[in-house]
């Protein structure tokens, strides 16, 4: 064995002897502040997850986080796994979700969206608008279908382009597109309430106020708005600063004109009407009048139960003796068990730390009401984004989820903000980390790509960073306070 992977290990057990002394001492420690001996347990085991989280996982620092929340006096392992597992809006719904972007990408959907962009006419001899078409499709799958499948996908499809025009790796306008179609997938997961970060800061929302949560519409339309404004921004610095070299689209002509008459299959058509049927589904209840039948049907299903109606329909369906949608085999395929199970933790422990009697949000507010405090209203709100999309270019933006929803929604309404505003465009804050690569696994697939490069990641990183910081305080607080 290497002294390197022999450091590796210690380094390791390191930081799994820190994750258990938290999560197991911290509650043996004389009562800090106004916390009593179950709360200074939630807040070990809570700090512990963290930690682990951070530096070892999501897998057994999961687990281990419930076996010490039933072991704490506050609940049952049985009462943990239940409220974990069972949080429909959450785990729940990211489960199906899973298995909904497993079948749409194993059907070939997603390269016929992608291909329908970069294939159109207004194409030809426009490179700009190619590179526009190009970033298009990276946002719509990466809203629709699925962040990491938008990348990989609008990065093979590039590579060609760029062997078909001459252009080579780190050259200034491979670079530029490649991490504006990397920018462009994170925008279009930003976009909807129903994707990994914005689930885990709206259910930590709902679980520390009571059941406060945003409404789907409104959520969508002040995301779109600031998302579009920040690829707006990118495009705009792309053309008239950075201006790389698009000289070799002279003369070129129209390269992807084969793909402009390909046709979906039958199982492409079938996929794509459930994607739209989804769609419907998500927004009917905020757009169509309150009295129609079909918006009562989907705000009694609400967001989880609208995709389980979904899914049912897919299953059931049966042309000419074959099932299109195998459930089986998209649930095996598709299920991030590693989000999942960090899923099953946050909740129980989420809930217990915002509970009155226990303490913990109340504590954390204490310490951290010497900063805020300092500011009210629109101030806070400014001042809470730029730190929450600063500290998600280093840390992990679901534990920064877990970690300052319930913080944030006790400051909101000290401090005279809207929490369900904040935590939208908080959502959007710590979504879009992508300036190093511990800010997210997004993030990792651009600095390990070498036809960037690290010196160019970390420069249009930052680049990609700073746009959106002031994009969803410039433009999403006034905005939002106009929906919201």
């Amino acid at each position: 064995m290497s002294e390197k992977s022999v450091s590796k290990d210690w380094v390791y057990w390191l930081h799994s002897l820190i994750t258990v002394a938290l999560m197991f001492g911290v509650g043996y420690l004389q009562p800090w502040g106004s916390l009593n001996v179950i709360g200074m347990k939630v807040l070990g085991i809570f700090i512990g997850l963290l930690w682990g989280w951070t530096f070892i996982g999501f897998v057994w620092p999961s687990m281990l986080g419930v076996i010490a929340l039933g072991l704490s006096g506050y609940q049952t392992v049985a009462q943990a796994l239940t409220g974990g597992f069972g949080a429909v809006n959450n785990t729940v719904l990211c489960i199906f979700l899973f298995i909904f972007a497993a079948y749409m990408d194993k059907i070939g959907l997603s390269r016929i969206i992608a291909n329908w962009f970069i294939s159109r006419k207004i194409c030809v001899g426009r490179p700009y608008v190619f590179t526009l078409m190009v970033f298009i499709a990276a946002y719509v799958l990466g809203a629709t279908v699925s962040l990491f499948t938008a990348i990989l996908l609008l990065f093979s499809i590039f590579y060609n382009v760029c062997e078909t025009l001459g252009y080579q790796k780190q050259e200034k306008y491979t670079v530029v597109v490649l991490a504006g179609i990397v920018y462009a997938a994170m925008l279009g997961f930003a976009l909807f309430p129903f994707k990994a970060v914005q689930v885990m800061v709206l259910g930590s929302l709902a679980t520390v106020s009571g059941g406060m949560t945003a409404d789907f519409g409104s959520f969508t339309l002040l995301t779109f708005v600031i998302t579009v404004v920040c690829l707006a921004v990118y495009m705009l610095i792309m053309k008239f600063i950075v201006r790389p070299d698009i000289s070799k689209f002279d003369g070129v002509g129209d390269m992807f004109e084969e793909l402009r008459h390909t046709q979906m299959s039958g199982e492409q058509k079938i996929a794509a009407f459930f994607l739209c049927l989804f769609m419907f589904a998500m927004f009917a209840p905020s757009v169509l009048p309150k009295s129609f039948f079909v918006t009562k049907f989907f705000n009694a299903l609400g967001i989880t139960g609208s995709l389980v109606f979904v899914l049912t329909l897919m299953a059931m369906l049966k042309i000419k003796g074959k099932v299109s949608f195998n459930f089986a085999e998209c649930a095996k395929d598709g299920m991030n068990w590693e989000m999942i199970i960090m899923f099953v933790a946050t909740m129980p422990v989420s809930a217990a730390m915002s509970n009155e009697e226990v303490g913990v949000i109340n504590f954390l507010v204490e310490l951290m009401s010497p900063v805020f405090t300092r500011f009210s209203g629109l101030a806070f709100c400014a001042i809470f984004l730029i730190i929450a999309g600063l500290l998600t270019q280093v840390a992990h933006n679901l534990v920064l989820a877990a970690l300052l929803t319930p913080v944030l929604y006790q400051f909101s309404i000290a401090l005279g903000g809207n929490p369900v505003l904040m935590c939208v465009l908080f959502s959007f804050a710590i979504a879009t980390a992508v300036a190093t690569p511990g800010g997210s696994a997004t993030a990792a697939l651009m600095f390990t790509n070498d036809w960037i490069g690290r010196t160019n990641s970390y420069k249009y990183g930052w680049l990609m960073a700073i746009i959106s910081i002031i994009v969803v305080v410039v433009i999403g607080i006034p905005v939002g306070s106009l929906l919201f």
